[in-house]
């Protein structure tokens, strides 16, 4: 990074966080009646009609085998004033926690996902 005090090292696995592309979404998902929500910021629009969104979501994320084996989810985009909730959703698994009870979120039954 060059700053006017010159360039600063940054270690480089952190280094992506000063490159994300995208703003940060929730994605949902949900498997045997049971919801799961995760933050993510690497995301970016592709298209815009229909949307398309591309999202980075892997094998160490919680959702990944959900999303794999449903072909679905919701993304959502979260107000400013669900920061802390958006912040915490993103620090836990929901392998070990239900992040819907935990931070208070809401699910909302979706109109075309889980209507296949």
């Amino acid at each position: 990074m060059i700053t006017t005090d010159g360039p600063r090292a940054h270690p480089l696995d952190q280094v992506h966080r000063l490159i994300e592309p995208g703003p940060v979404i929730l994605i949902s998902t949900q498997r045997h009646g049971t919801p799961n929500v995760m933050t993510n910021g690497f995301n970016m629009m592709v298209r815009d009609a229909p949307p398309l969104i591309a999202a980075t979501v892997g094998p160490w994320d919680h959702s990944c085998t959900v999303l794999v084996g449903t072909g679905e989810c919701v993304i959502s985009v979260p107000t400013a004033d669900m920061a802390a909730a958006v912040v915490d959703t993103g620090n836990c698994s929901g392998g070990e926690v239900d992040k819907f009870r935990r931070f208070d979120l809401a699910a909302v039954a979706a109109r075309e996902v889980g209507r296949r």
